[in-house]
């Protein structure tokens, strides 16, 4: 009797360790062929100067797009990439936003400079970067 009751609580212990155990569980990388890139690494790459950096880059080098001008297009374009383990950008794409807006969006990502790397156990890494970039045009503005 004692032996079967040992059983039990064995079982049920395994088994609430393992529904507890299957319920936290996150995915934090994709494994391709080549590479693994994390989407949530232990710390996430970063523009070289921060936020300010950022900003200072993107009034330097996001042009608005003549035809949206003149059609009155705004909106947010989210960019998806990658950065690299040595900073660089790669497979950009335009995940959301205006048709017109995309193309431009994708230019200014692809003139940055080279990115703080994530890290994953204290190495660079490959990680996904989500990125909004908003088109707004102001109540004067004339081409």
């Amino acid at each position: 009797m004692k032996t079967l009751a040992s059983i039990l609580a064995l079982f049920a212990c395994v088994h609430t360790c393992t529904a507890q155990t299957d319920s936290t569980i996150k995915k934090t990388y994709i494994v391709s062929a080549t590479d693994t890139t994390y989407i949530k690494p232990e710390v996430e790459s970063s523009f070289p100067d921060g936020l300010h950096g950022w900003q200072t880059f993107l009034n330097r080098n996001l042009r608005y797009p003549g035809d949206a001008i003149r059609q009155n297009i705004q909106g947010t374009v989210v960019l998806q990439f990658v950065v690299c383990t040595d900073g660089t950008v790669c497979d950009i794409e335009a995940i959301s936003g205006p048709e017109e807006l995309r193309e431009s969006a994708i230019a200014a990502i692809k003139r940055t400079p080279r990115w703080v790397p994530a890290t994953q156990n204290g190495k660079n890494v490959r990680s996904y970067k989500k990125q909004p970039i908003v088109y707004r045009l102001g109540g004067r503005s004339k081409l």
